[in-house]
């Protein structure tokens, strides 16, 4: 089993930071998946790392760029807290593999749709007998997030023909907290929001907590 708390665009703000911290303490994720956009046009977010390395090592938190941060603020993680920033890589745990890639469709830090076909070639080659959670900044189109604009056709359709068992994202705030399914995937709109999600073999429980 696995239990992932899942967050995204918190843009420095110190009462999210709270109940995520506080849904840590009760829940004791395996995994704390930050979706990007954690600070405001490039600056640092202030003290996250610090506080929330009380409660979690570092290999065990996830964080992707949003359309906030840059490459220097990735770096900057990487280095000196040592969190786990899953931007055109994977890893597997168990049975399940996890693939992110950060970046928006809007300054600073963009992606396009060429780069974010060329790591999904590359994500369908590794999925084998895998349960594949896909992580992104940006949402994917033809969603209710994309409701609101922009949207990458890649991701949805790989997410058509791939079946990953859960895609989380953020980016939208407007659509933040809604869940879908598109084909047999859950889909969340991580955004000012928190999720609790629990995989036990092809069972998926999401709980929402903000």
């Amino acid at each position: 089993m696995a239990k992932l708390l899942i967050s995204a665009d918190l843009h420095n703000d110190p009462s999210l930071l709270k109940k995520i911290i506080e849904s840590i303490k009760k829940e004791k994720p395996d995994f704390l998946v930050l979706l990007g956009d954690l600070g405001e046009f490039g600056e640092l977010p202030t003290g996250l790392f610090k506080k929330l390395l009380k409660y979690m090592p570092s290999y065990r938190i996830i964080v992707l760029p949003g359309n906030h941060e840059t490459p220097e603020t990735i770096e900057f993680w990487e280095k000196i807290y040592k969190v786990r920033v899953l931007h055109k890589k994977t890893f597997e745990f168990y049975d399940l593999l996890f693939a992110g890639i950060g970046g928006g469709d809007v300054p600073l830090f963009m992606i396009s749709e060429e780069e974010i076909k060329e790591f999904l070639n590359y994500v369908k080659e590794k999925i084998k007998d895998k349960k594949l959670i896909l992580l992104t900044h940006l949402h994917p189109k033809y969603t209710k997030s994309s409701m609101v604009g922009g949207g990458s056709k890649a991701l949805h359709t790989f997410i058509t023909y791939y079946t990953p068992s859960l895609v989380a994202h953020g980016h939208i705030h407007e659509a933040g907290g809604l869940e879908e399914i598109i084909n047999k995937t859950k889909v969340l709109n991580a955004a000012r929001s928190i999720f609790l999600v629990e995989i036990l073999n092809d069972n998926i429980k999401i709980k929402r907590f903000a």
